[in-house]
């Protein structure tokens, strides 16, 4: 018996040692071999609690129109080629349902335009907890194809002019290459690296914008010294699509680099040869 506890401490002082956090320590004691590791055992205890509980959130912390979502980690890493389980996620509340979207709908403006704000809004929130979602987590969410998920997101980027932060540009997986390339573009149209920041967004910071500039220039250079694109993307350890999407600008902007490059003189020789 412990001395100096009185005697309601002594009878119910057990009844705080009913903790899922104890549960727990005894499973990993007697089931899981770390009879021996009591410490490590409940560091990783905690972790677990912790983890369950940014999982787990009272209806009372949401709102009406909210929502709580898995997204993947936007820890600066792409976490490309990886199943979903073995990928880090972060829970968000997203507004699936915004006062805005209402104002909207009583005034009388169409869904596809309340639909495509939505779809930027949810984007953006994701994005300031951590998060970024794909562009099936929105075709999941507001229960819309994911064809046109991607239209009134290419909608919404051509109209404010700057990217919106899904996976494909946030962690660059998928088939876009679109902020390398909107880099590019909007280098040749004058902007300096760090203007190209503000236009792109917050995402991505100066050291990325100013290696993806330097890609295009050195892609540039390496055209005028005649070499091919295969032997560029090879030097530059870029890949093909995105070697044919910078080749695509440098043909629109500058034809007479194409034309000076006996690489592409060699195709045109050869189609004008080819009988019809």
């Amino acid at each position: 018996m412990i001395r100096g506890r009185t005697r309601r401490q002594r009878e119910f002082s057990p009844l705080q040692d009913k903790t899922l956090a104890n549960v727990l320590r005894h499973l990993f004691v007697t089931e899981f071999g770390y009879e021996k590791k009591v410490l490590f055992a409940e560091v990783m205890i905690e972790r677990i609690l912790a983890t369950i509980d940014s999982f787990v959130k009272p209806v009372s912390l949401l709102k009406p129109g909210q929502l709580l979502w898995m997204a993947v980690a936007n820890d600066g890493r792409k976490h490309t080629y990886k199943p979903m389980k073995d990928t880090p996620q972060v829970p968000v509340v997203l507004d699936l349902v915004a006062d805005d979207d209402r104002k909207a709908l009583v005034n009388g403006e169409k869904f596809l335009v309340v639909r495509r704000h939505r779809h930027a809004r949810l984007l953006q929130q994701a994005l300031a907890q951590g998060g970024v979602l794909a562009q099936t987590d929105l075709a999941a969410i507001t229960l819309t194809c994911q064809c046109q998920v991607g239209q009134d997101i290419a909608h919404v980027q051509r109209a404010r002019d700057r990217l919106l932060p899904y996976r494909g540009t946030v962690q660059d997986i998928g088939p876009t290459l679109s902020h390398k390339v909107e880099v590019a573009r909007l280098l040749e149209a004058g902007y300096l690296e760090p203007e190209i920041c503000r236009k792109l967004s917050p995402i991505h910071s100066l050291r990325s914008v100013e290696n993806y500039a330097q890609t295009y220039k050195n892609v540039i250079k390496l055209l005028k010294r005649g070499f091919a694109p295969r032997e560029i993307s090879a030097i530059l350890s870029i890949s093909k699509r995105l070697m044919n999407a910078y080749i695509e600008i440098v043909k629109e902007l500058h034809p007479e680099i194409i034309a000076g490059n006996p690489h592409f003189q060699k195709q045109q020789e050869y189609v004008a040869h080819t009988p019809a």
